[in-house]
């Protein structure tokens, strides 16, 4: 455990939404924890200034974590430290050490546990050996139908963590009881990350007996990766089910049924041509499920109407923020990938710690 001085920077997430990018300082070494753009896209962390750093850790693949990498010239070229499954989605000509999906490593010489994080094929949260305990989650569920959790259990006296709800407490049975009747209407458009909530939304749909589950190409693929190479990421017991549904699921080819396309917010992929096409028709209904940055297509398609907002879970509850927090011992939260408006209601929900959006913050 390195007991010298230790700071952690928030250069961006803390605050308000925007790209993960954490620099953790300690015994001369500076480790950046993630390194994401947007939402909304093309939005980047301010690293001029800086300087050079040791190492870039990532805690899954989501663009909001990784999507800066083109940033590493900046920051003097580090080594990238990522699970396989991440790692095999880089950019090409990264340098990459691996990180375990669950249990100790390093990271230049620090030991660092981990877990999976429940949110993402390859994800995990990091606790680090600095200090009395630094645990940082990245982002993590601990109601996934599809991706396994592993909650942290050591003790760790500064959590940086995904607050990304805030006090939130909708569980995600309710999300899937208020989707449901739209589905039953006719058929339904669900804008969707291929690697996040998009699977797990396919598979409740073919758990309720639907079979016409249509995907794009990019969807299509992660549920091949889920039943193949990526299937360390899921929970005991959805393996067949993974399976079948990369078998079942049919290409879209006009509007029917329940079909889940990315990008999630329709700036890109398959979800951008679709929209393209339906916006200005009646059906078929379409439904965005997680953030929407002002100015995206799923921003303006809710404003006008064609479109609604129902939110699917991938963040924790606030009561499963509380659970970790108590199970860890933290003395001082950093609520991470929330607006600042939400920092009363917080620090008065995770009390006794002290709780701060602002840095740098002593370890």
């Amino acid at each position: 455990m390195i007991k010298t001085v230790a700071s952690l920077r928030l250069i961006s997430g803390a605050g308000a939404k925007g790209p993960a990018c954490f620099l953790v300082e300690a015994d001369g070494r500076r480790l950046m924890l993630d390194l994401g753009e947007g939402p909304p896209p093309g939005l980047l962390p301010a690293v001029d200034g800086i300087g050079p750093i040791d190492a870039v850790v990532l805690s899954h693949g989501h663009t909001d974590h990784v999507g800066g990498l083109s940033l590493l010239p900046k920051l003097g070229y580090p080594p990238v430290y990522a699970t396989e499954i991440v790692a095999r989605g880089l950019p090409k000509g990264i340098s990459v050490r691996l990180l375990p999906i669950g249990g100790r490593g390093e990271v230049l010489g620090i030991a660092v546990d981990t877990g999976r994080n429940g949110h993402a094929p390859g994800g995990i949260w990091l606790h680090f050996a600095i200090g009395d305990g630094l645990l940082y989650t990245g982002d993590i569920s601990a109601e996934s139908p599809l991706y396994a959790y592993d909650p942290p259990a050591k003790s760790a006296a500064t959590a940086l963590i995904d607050c990304s709800y805030g006090s939130y407490q909708k569980p995600i049975a309710e999300c899937w009881s208020a989707l449901v009747p739209i589905m039953e209407r006719g058929a339904l458009l669900l804008p969707v990350p291929a690697n996040g909530r998009g699977p797990e939304i396919a598979l409740e749909t073919l758990r309720y007996g639907r079979t016409d589950i249509y995907v794009d190409d990019a969807m299509h693929a992660a549920l091949r990766r889920l039943s193949s190479s990526d299937g360390v990421s899921l929970r005991n017991g959805v393996d067949d089910d993974i399976k079948g549904l990369a078998v079942a699921a049919k290409p879209i080819n006009g509007a029917r049924g329940v079909m889940l396309a990315a990008s999630a917010d329709g700036t890109s992929g398959a979800t951008e041509k679709l929209l393209g096409q339906w916006e200005q028709t009646k059906e078929p209904a379409i439904v965005f499920t997680g953030y929407r940055a002002p100015g995206t297509p799923a921003d303006r398609l809710i404003k006008s109407g064609r479109a609604q907002f129902l939110r699917w879970n991938v963040h924790p509850l606030l009561s499963d923020i509380v659970a970790l927090l108590r199970t860890v011992q933290a003395k001082t939260v950093i609520p991470a990938f929330c607006d600042r408006v939400q920092l009363a209601g917080l620090t008065d929900a995770l009390a006794p710690a002290r709780v701060t959006m602002d840095g740098p913050v002593a370890l």
